[in-house]
């Protein structure tokens, strides 16, 4: 492949005129097919004087190419068989890249740094054995930059051993990665060496600050290794280098020089280093707290004093949240008594946990102009790495091991805020705000998303603090002191399933008055706190009951409605939660409201299907419009002209347009509509079928489930026949070949054989059951193998053994029993499902009673029989793959894949209403069977006493038995 090719099409793709842009990614994209690709790539970053942007094009190139090419899978993001990079070439590229790595710029050695850690996940160690030997020669290098290459290369490979399960495997791999590249306690030490080395260039380079910088960049890498390296369990060479390591760790911990500082936001490397000394430190406490012991206090004195220095700059707050983090896991070990002196723990309540509890002006300034980020660290606990949690997580930990003494301390503090703020609430709202964390931090013990705090420190009477310091707070002007209404909400968010009931029910007025706040953060709040309430369970079953809140609907939604109206919350997704809940939970009993709910749902899906920016509040209303749909229109199709006026132009926008994001929930809510009509359906509906078969529809896999979803929608309430069922039978054709989506192409399949006679489908079967079985011997999954064994009984129990017999034979005479033998025998169990359950005992014991073939070879019936009790037997209810219950909780709003709604999913249908129980039918069948072919002596022959009791128990239970 031509370099000066590559080259061209690797700077014409930077042009910023579209045309030429596409044309060369065009063709980068077609060359990315070839073999010789990727080291065409490597000879471009070789070269010599090429643009900066190139060379980091082509970098990225690289990056993408190995990334999906190295190792290509079936299911990729192109839905198409990639061409793998060949040995010999992966080989070449191995012989050059850490050499090219280590000579780039900084850009193109990340962009490449990043695919040799994609290529080190399938190849490393077996496959680049002296990957580790050729890092490891570069260590006695001169040049820090290089040093510093090899390093962030180390360090990118190793990282993934910190959150790895522990197995055989793994730790081979990490013993050879510690013998090459560490050492060995009685060999040579190259990493130690090469530490030892980094800190004497510290020393020597105190008076030269950019050599000093680039000191410290390759300590933090090291030290980043070495938490790496150890994550899992302390390694016998670090073990017994132990005082070398602490030694140097204790000494940069009380390291101090201003020229390292940082002047701006930024966290300097000197700060960085500390962080990662304290990191190292941690896991020594965690896991290995017999080797740490004797340096223990050494590193809480350092740890702890220098909490006590540490400014409240932000570009301090890693450096703080790992020293807190330090404290707590002392706190919860065996060695929390060095904090169970009062004067200590009064330091430490008053030296760490209240300065790190005080809203600082980011925080606040976050609260105002950013309060989705704002939300997400407060309430969604991606605030794991701020002060405040940090904080909260000490007293947490302090409180379960001194529970009397803590809660005294705390409450003192406590009633100390809250006075303060109660002598001048205007300037001293943070005093109470600390207090608020505070409570919660030293009263919550345990707790779960789905019904906030599950059990709490009894010492504190928090039903006091709730009616004298929170109901007076939601009770006042909805836009005064908004951080405090936040707190207030959040306060009852958290400890909703401790508050009594009736308490809860009295609040709504307040909370709901909250949704019209000015403020983003505490209408969000108040939005959830509402969401939440109505979500929570007692003993498995709804806390609140539609009728005792159904006073609050009008203006629950009226003021919900004008929340979402705020600016900034046009798209406020907690909004949008909220109402999906209000409608899911009221359900019918909204009653005239519904009209209301879809007009003002449809407006908001008009106007984010012009200009969407947030896929959560997309997923949330759509799923808002299918429970309105669900709970208002099936079973009354009163609603249902009025909804279409609504939705139709929604659909239109969609569908014209080509929103690729938002076609899976037109094509799903499209279903639900669809399933509420009898049949013929409307034309507006048959229109629309035609195009759905086109094959441009299916290219995007995110369409697929939404689009077979519509089918068997179409397919229940019509006969598909001539080129529509042709076109039908080319997407199961299409969707049987990709192990991704072949359960899809059942799922149609299904469809069909459910609403078309045999006859309709005869003509189609030979072929039908040849791309069928070409798929089971040539690559076939246990997926794919349990979805068939599904189609082939939910085909015998329509249309019997006969017709599936015979069809299958026409492809090859004997087929249907070797499939029998080679395929159900072995794989039956596998089919799990209450209904997939039925459906295959039931066509079993078709096979058994229907079939001649079988009836005449004794052995194969009586293995068949054996399987079917067992199987019988074997099958509990609600085993299933699929979850029966809804949590929205769990639910994570949006996924670029499928984004599928809850409230419009195919109602599971018994296809066999008929048959209550595969026992008794099991047990009627046989016995009908004997009257004309004896069966009970052959049954005392194949089948084991324990399954010839079971099979009594079947009979005797309907009263019948066998001749």
């Amino acid at each position: 492949m031509a370099t000066q090719e590559i080259v061209a099409a690797l700077t014409q793709s930077q042009s910023h005129l579209p045309g030429p842009r596409k044309e060369a990614e065009n063709y980068l994209k077609s060359a990315g097919q070839n073999a010789g690709y990727a080291s065409a790539l490597i000879n471009v970053l070789l070269a010599q004087g090429l643009d900066l942007a190139v060379q980091q094009a082509a970098a990225v190139a690289f990056k993408n190419h190995v990334k999906y090419h190295w190792e290509p899978k079936d299911d990729n993001p192109f839905n198409e068989a990639l061409i793998p990079i060949a040995e010999e070439e992966k080989a070449q590229i191995k012989t050059h890249l850490i050499t090219l790595m280590l000579g780039s710029s900084r850009n193109v050695q990340l962009q490449l740094s990043e695919a040799l850690t994609i290529i080190c996940s399938t190849d490393f160690p077996e496959k680049w054995q002296n990957l580790i030997p050729e890092l490891v020669s570069k260590f006695q290098s001169q040049d820090q930059n290089i040093l510093n290459g090899v390093l962030q290369t180390a360090g990118s490979i190793f990282k993934r051993y910190r959150n790895q399960y522990k197995s055989q495997e793994l730790y081979k791999e990490l013993k050879y990665v510690l013998d090459n590249f560490v050492g060995t306690s009685e060999g040579p030490k190259p990493f130690l060496d090469l530490f030892k080395r980094t800190v004497a260039l510290v020393e020597a380079s105190q008076n030269d600050v950019n050599s000093l910088k680039l000191a410290f960049q390759n300590l933090y890498t090291i030290l980043r290794i070495y938490f790496s390296l150890h994550s899992q369990e302390l390694p016998e060479v670090f073990e017994d280098t132990m005082d070398e390591w602490m030694g140097e760790f204790h000494k940069f911990l009380n390291y101090e020089n201003a020229a390292l500082e940082s002047a701006t936001d930024e966290e300097s490397i000197l700060t960085r280093v500390k962080a990662a000394i304290c990191e190292n430190v941690n896991v020594y406490i965690e896991k290995n707290e017999e080797e740490f012991e004797k340096y223990l206090q050494t590193f809480a004195t350092d740890i702890w004093g220098l909490l006590l220095k540490v400014g409240a700059q932000t570009n301090k707050d890693k450096l703080t949240t790992t020293a807190i983090r330090f404290l707590t896991t002392v706190a919860k070990s065996v060695h929390h008594k060095l904090f169970e002196d009062d004067n200590t723990m009064k330091q430490i309540c008053e030296g760490v946990v209240i300065p790190n509890l005080r809203m600082r002006e980011d925080e606040e300034e976050l609260f105002e102009m950013n309060f989705i980020e704002y939300i997400r660290r407060d309430m969604e606990g991606s605030d794991s790495d701020t002060r405040r949690r940090s904080a909260c997580e000490l007293v947490k930990s302090l409180t379960e091991k001194f529970p009397d003494k803590l809660t005294a301390l705390c409450s003192q503090y406590i009633s100390v805020l809250v006075q303060e703020y109660s002598t001048n609430p205007q300037a001293n709202w943070k005093s109470k705000d600390c207090a608020m964390y505070l409570i919660m931090a030293l009263t919550v013990r345990g707790k779960t998303a789905a019904s906030g705090a599950t059990s709490t420190n009894q010492l504190v009477n928090i039903g006091q603090f709730f009616q004298e310091h929170v109901v007076p707070e939601l009770q006042s002007g909805k836009d005064t002191l908004p951080v405090l209404k936040a707190d207030c909400l959040k306060f009852i968010i958290t400890f909703r399933s401790q508050l009594p009931k009736d308490t809860c029910i009295a609040l709504f007025p307040s909370i709901i008055n909250l949704l019209m706040a000015e403020s983003n953060v505490v209408h969000s709040y108040a939005a959830t706190c509402v969401e939440r309430m109505l979500a929570l369970k007692e003993s498995g079953k709804a806390r609140f009951q539609e009728e005792e809140l159904l006073q609050f609907i009008q203006t629950l939604l009226t003021s919900l409605f004008h929340g979402m109206e705020q600016p900034e919350s046009e798209e406020n997704e907690y909004l949008a939660k909220c109402f999906m809940r209000i409608v899911s939970f009221f359900g019918p009993k909204i009653g005239a409201l519904t009209t209301e709910c879809m007009k003002h749902g449809c407006a908001k899906l008009e106007r984010i299907c012009r200009n969407p920016t947030n896929s959560n509040f997309n997923h949330y209303m759509f799923e808002t419009v299918a429970a309105l749909i669900k709970s208002s229109v099936e079973g009354n199709l009163n609603n249902l002209s009025q909804y279409e006026q609504f939705l139709f132009p929604v659909f239109q926008i969609v569908l014209v347009e080509d929103l690729e994001d938002f076609a899976p929930y037109i094509f799903q809510i499209l279903s639900q509509l669809i399933e509420v009509y009898t049949p013929p359906l409307p034309a507006v509906y048959t229109q629309i079928f035609p195009p759905l078969l086109n094959p441009v529809m299916w290219e995007r896999s995110g369409n697929v489930p939404a689009l077979v979803r519509l089918l068997q929608a179409y397919l229940q309430k019509q006969q598909v026949t001539g080129d529509q069922l042709q076109g039908v039978l080319g997407v199961f054709q299409k969707l049987i070949a990709s192990k991704a989506l072949d359960h899809q192409g059942f799922y149609i399949l299904n469809a069909l054989v459910e609403s078309l006679p045999s006859s309709a489908l005869g003509p189609y079967l030979t072929n039908i059951w040849s791309l069928l079985c070409q798929r089971l011997q040539t690559s076939s999954t246990p997926k794919y193998t349990k979805h068939f064994l599904i189609f082939l009984a939910m085909f015998i129990d329509k249309h019997g053994v006969s017709v599936v017999m015979n069809s299958i034979d026409s492809l090859q005479q004997g087929l249907f029993g070797m499939l029998l033998q080679q395929v159900l025998m072995p794989n039956f169990s596998a089919v799990k499902g209450d209904v997939e359950s039925k459906l295959c005992a039931v066509a079993l014991t078709k096979i058994l009673c229907d079939c001649p073939t079988i009836l005449s070879d004794t052995a194969t019936w009586g293995q068949l029989l054996s399987i079917l009790v067992s199987y019988i037997e074997g099958v509990t209810v609600n085993d299933g793959d699929e979850g029966s219950g809804f949590d929205m909780d769990a639910m994570v709003g949006y996924s670029a894949a499928y984004a599928q709604l809850h409230h419009a999913q195919k109602k599971e249908v018994d296809p066999l209403p008929n048959i209550s129980d595969v026992r008794a039918y099991l047990a009627q069948s046989l016995s009908k069977l004997s009257h004309t072919h004896p069966l009970a002596t052959t049954v005392s022959q194949v089948l084991s006493s324990e399954s010839q009791n079971t099979l009594r128990s079947y009979l005797s239970a309907v009263n019948a038995t066998l001749n």
